[in-house]
């Protein structure tokens, strides 16, 4: 009678050339030949649900928001790019770089509740603004027009990326939405969207869209940052 030769060492270090193994071993050679579990897709409803709860929570925020592409005009100038800080519950400020021709023009804004200030081009001298009419940014962070109702209010979100510092989102705004998340400078109109959210936080860092207007296709990136920080926020001084 032939005697089964042992197996040699070289042989039982060859676990990945096994063919036939229970399913645990199977699954424990999955692992040590290099094949590590994948990261189970992220559901998207939770996501924005998290992001809701952040932005109603938020004290305070650094933004920036820029627009190129057709031109969108404010107090007769064309709007580039905003810089500016938020403070809850209603208050934002910020600096606005417009142009008209090839003159650079920097205005400086304060929102407060159902007030917006503005720099007059030439003189410097702030003056308010009518209800409704100009660059408010107190808007984005309103908090039934603004973040939280843009995030309850978007269609068809689905997860683009995940891992590492964020998420990305992709969505369609409704009309109703997109006025509010321009500051008032775009009309309304249902488009779609790119979010990007803190992965730690959820907190909405990024976001990117375009608009159509009666010049053309305006595309806007939206950045928010420091959120959190210690933020004061007070009226224009008379004169």
């Amino acid at each position: 009678m032939l005697e089964t030769a042992a197996p040699t060492a070289a042989a039982a270090g060859s676990l990945c050339g096994v063919r036939r193994l229970p399913a645990l071993a199977l699954a424990l050679l999955a692992t040590a030949c290099g094949d590590a579990p994948s990261t189970p897709a992220a559901d998207p409803a939770v996501l924005v649900a998290g992001a809701v709860s952040a932005m109603e929570a938020l004290s305070s925020a650094h933004f920036e928001m820029t627009r190129s592409g057709a031109p969108i005009t404010v107090e007769g100038l064309i709007f580039d790019r905003a810089v500016g800080r938020y403070a809850a519950p209603a208050a934002a400020e910020a600096v606005l770089s417009m142009h008209a021709r090839d003159v650079a023009v920097q205005l400086g804004t304060i929102s407060m509740d159902e007030h917006t200030w503005i720099t007059d081009p030439i003189t410097g001298r702030w003056h308010e603004l009518r209800l409704g009419s100009g660059f408010n940014p107190a808007v984005l962070f309103d908090p039934a027009v603004g973040w939280v109702a843009l995030l309850n209010d978007l269609r068809g979100v689905t997860v683009e990326g995940q891992g590492g510092d964020t998420h990305h989102l992709a969505a369609t705004i409704p009309a109703a939405r997109v006025e509010a998340i321009t500051a008032g400078l775009a009309a309304a109109q249902e488009v779609a969207l790119d979010m990007w959210l803190d992965a730690a936080t959820l907190h909405i860092v990024r976001l990117e869209f375009s608009t159509d207007g009666a010049d053309g296709r305006s595309d806007w990136v939206i950045v928010m940052s420091d959120f959190g920080a210690p933020v004061q926020i007070d009226p224009p001084a008379a004169g």
